[in-house]
């Protein structure tokens, strides 16, 4: 009986070092923590799937995934809404690298352990998508976990480690000046611009020409001879808002986790002075988030009346605080034109007035760019 379990024991082996996949999909439990996971990431370099990472919606899972060889990564639980079933170092996944290296072959144990074979796409180095059975009809619903950590700054394969600071900005002239904040571009060694176009955008390498750090507003110039001057602009800057006065924005926020495609929120403005009773600053109720700094705020004839520059900040505040943001008065950036020689602000026009809104986008969209800051 002993012989056969040892030849059993050698079959099992040896099974697993020919076929290459039990050993790696039959591990069930580890020893990590939280604390081990974080540990691992902070005294070597890694792959940029490897991370912790947490569920955006649905049921709450904390998964650390981690290197197991050259092209397989466990999934590890960290923590989870069902503690019972799903304790701290529980297998949750296993993945495997495909020929393309932000898209996994994975069989993900669902809530009841049983496993489902899908897909994963790592995208911008942050959000994992997978899509999961819902048991409806064969349905397949989309899940997406966020990388908490670490920082994309500390990961060895990211194209993106150089930039620190991105945000947006918007076309003052035609011949590439633009408008964006100060606070964007103060301390840059290096600027870009990605301007839109109809197969998606290109990039152009830009100078800083003036800043006003103390108003929060600042003007760049495109310095790449590829650049080709722009059609009219379909905008002027209009100095005065009223409260109530509808209005919107068009930026490019938490770009590495949104995606870099233009967005739009609309509001209105809630007040004519900011915090403290700052007149420098509108107070708006159109949601802003970071990378939106520097966009332009337009009022409903189409025309710029702000740069959308901070959010009231709750923790600042010491209470819950919802919707309270702030853009700096057109006026202070139009000072900041008339000291540009051989430049004056663009006047407020009527071309978009009479457009709804959806059509006003896709004109303004065109003027509206990212910018990327090294510092």
């Amino acid at each position: 009986m002993k012989k056969i379990a040892i030849l059993i024991s050698f079959v099992f082996v040896f099974g697993q070092a020919l076929f290459g996949q039990s050993d790696f999909r039959d591990i069930k439990t580890t020893t990590e923590t939280e604390t081990t996971i974080k540990a691992y990431f902070d005294s070597t370099s890694h792959d940029p799937i490897e991370g912790i990472y947490k569920t955006t919606s649905g049921t709450y899972y904390k998964i650390a995934i981690k290197k197991y060889d050259d092209s397989r990564y466990l999934a590890i639980i960290l923590d989870a809404e069902n503690k019972k079933r799903w304790k701290e170092g529980t297998v949750k996944a296993y993945f495997e690298k495909s020929a393309t290296g932000t898209i996994f072959s994975i069989r993900y144990l669902m809530g009841d352990k049983s496993p489902s074979e899908t897909t994963a796409i790592l995208e911008y180095g942050t959000l994992l998508t997978m899509w999961l059975p819902t048991g409806y009809y064969g349905a397949d619903e989309k899940t997406i976990y966020l990388k908490m950590y670490p920082s994309n700054k500390t990961e060895t394969n990211t194209t993106n480690k150089a930039i620190t600071v991105t945000g947006s900005s918007f076309f003052i002239t035609t011949n590439g000046l633009l408008a964006t904040n100060a606070h964007v571009v103060n301390g840059a060694k290096k600027i870009e611009i990605k301007v839109p176009n109809d197969y998606g955008s290109t990039t152009y390498n830009a100078k800083l020409i003036l800043i006003d750090n103390r108003n929060d507003v600042a003007i760049v110039q495109i310095d790449d001879a590829s650049f080709s001057e722009l059609k009219p602009l379909p905008y002027g800057i209009s100095e005065n808002a009223d409260i109530g006065e509808k209005s919107f924005t068009i930026g490019y926020p938490l770009n590495d986790i949104m995606g870099t495609k233009y967005k739009v929120a609309d509001g209105i403005v809630s007040a004519k002075t900011g915090i403290s009773d700052d007149i420098r600053y509108y107070q708006i109720t159109i949601p802003i988030q970071p990378g939106n700094s520097g966009g332009p705020l337009f009022n409903s004839q189409g025309n710029v009346i702000g740069i959308t520059s901070a959010k009231l900040n709750s923790k600042a505040v010491g209470v819950q605080v919802e919707n309270v943001n702030y853009a700096i008065k057109a006026a202070y950036l139009s000072n900041l034109i008339n000291m540009v020689p051989n430049i004056d602000s663009p006047a407020p026009t009527n071309l978009l007035s009479t457009k709804e809104l959806k059509e006003q986008i896709k004109i303004l969209k065109d003027y509206v760019c990212l910018i990327q800051v090294t510092k």
